[in-house]
């Protein structure tokens, strides 16, 4: 529901009536949007009839009364929702936008134990931080990577954009680096030893984390909080020999 978004949008005209997610939807969204794909995958089915209530994306250039500011590797995120009784109208100035905008319509359906709907409203949002992020120290607390999903899912609901994976530590090297296997083998670890994540895990992550509108931010430490790499190559990551490799 409208009253309990987290965060508050930044401009909320509530209207009258709602909008029926319990029956059969027309979609159109040239962005395909994969979050927006699940959210009716979860809610409804799709129609090509042209009498039912529909959902609608525009890429425009400009959400009025919007405010961005750069910050490298972050896009504007602003959007605009209007609900009415036949019509959603998503209107955002990058995917990413329309990501949001889906995520504000997945919280307003929630509490509706038969017949899902959304009030009706004119919404315009943007963060006030471009970076809302969290941090997962696995060098020193292995986390498995189904958790780590499940994570990301849930606080992406809520917008944070951000995943800090701080990988290595002087308890643990938990990414995998093929040329080097002693970096993740279990008497390089003095926590949790042998648990790391491989090359293609960490791929699949990045992945599932695009399509929730997260960005990761890999960490590796160094010169302090590194005698794990230390342990396993027998120089510090500082020195000559280091550095070549």
């Amino acid at each position: 529901k409208i009253t309990h978004l987290l965060p508050t949008p930044q401009i909320i005209k509530q209207e009258t009536g709602y909008f029926p997610l319990h029956k059969k939807i027309r979609i159109n969204d040239a962005t395909n949007n994969p979050l927006l794909k699940s959210f009716i995958e979860t809610y409804t089915r799709t129609t090509k009839s042209p009498n039912a209530p529909a959902i609608s994306v525009e890429i425009v250039e400009e959400i009025k009364s919007s405010y961005d500011y750069p910050l490298q590797g972050y896009p504007n995120e602003a959007y605009s929702l209007k609900i009415t009784p036949h019509d959603i109208i998503i209107k955002a100035i990058t995917p990413t936008g329309v990501t949001r905008a889906t995520q504000t319509l997945a919280q307003m359906a929630e509490g509706y134990d038969k017949r899902p709907m959304l009030e009706c409203a004119e919404i315009v949002d943007w963060p006030a931080f471009k970076l809302r992020g969290f941090m997962h120290d696995v060098g020193r607390s292995y986390i498995p990577m189904e958790e780590i999903k499940h994570q990301i899912k849930l606080l992406s609901h809520f917008k944070i954009n951000t995943f800090h994976f701080h990988l290595t530590e002087n308890q643990a090297w938990r990414f995998e680096v093929k040329k080097y296997p002693q970096l993740t083998a279990d008497s390089s670890m003095t926590r949790f030893p042998g648990k790391y994540y491989t090359q293609e895990e960490c791929s699949e992550l990045e992945e599932y984390a695009k399509t929730h509108g997260v960005t990761i931010i890999p960490e590796i430490d160094m010169p302090g909080h590194s005698r794990a790499f230390k342990r396993a190559m027998g120089h510090s990551m500082q020195c000559e020999q280091g550095i070549e490799e």
